[in-house]
């Protein structure tokens, strides 16, 4: 009966060791499961919001071509993600558009695109013969109630002229700000 006793007991031991063995291992793949999971149904989204358009814009390098006659900026991340210029729709004059020797500006549609459908349009201004491209300046009123020029730094619509704005020998769009006397806030 000793014996017995004995052999029920390391069986006993023996498979309650071999369940709590089991169950850790249980727990920890059922976590590192949830884990993968997670990434593949993020890897597995589909990219198509303003949001995920922001994002390229920050983290991509964008490649400029020319298609049907029209300037396109596709993101090398993902080709999906397009910037396209549309054609000139008016004649444009506000006070910080006309300091350039040539006092002429043209307003047109910036059109961004996933997939070839239009996600959001925003409004570009050419200056200066066309040598300046910026986006249209909001406007708002100063402390004496006078109106003033001014350019939302982490806006969408710098975040886009960051990529494909002119600026002729200004070299950016701060150098654009200070000759045109636009205020560049955050």
């Amino acid at each position: 009966m000793n014996e017995f006793q004995t052999f029920v007991l390391g069986a006993s031991i023996g498979g309650l060791l071999s369940w709590l063995i089991t169950h850790r291992y249980y727990l920890k793949a059922t976590a590192d499961q949830q884990l993968e999971f997670t990434k593949l149904q993020a890897a597995l989204r589909p990219h198509n919001t303003l949001s995920d358009f922001e994002d390229l814009l920050r983290t991509s390098s964008w490649t400029k071509s020319v298609m049907e006659h029209k300037e396109i900026w596709l993101a090398d991340a993902d080709n999906t993600f397009q910037i396209e210029q549309g054609e000139s729709t008016r004649e444009f004059k506000e006070r910080w558009t006309t300091i350039y020797p040539d006092s002429n500006s043209i307003a047109y549609p910036v059109y961004l695109k996933i997939n070839g459908t239009t996600i959001k349009e925003l409004l570009f201004i050419s200056m200066d013969g066309g040598r300046i491209s910026v986006p249209m300046a909001e406007t708002r009123l100063d402390a004496t109630g006078a109106i003033e020029y001014f350019w939302n730094i982490n806006s969408l619509a710098v975040s886009v002229c960051r990529i494909i704005g002119s600026y002729y020998i200004y070299e950016n769009l701060e150098g654009i700000a200070r000759t045109s006397k636009v205020i560049l806030v955050e």
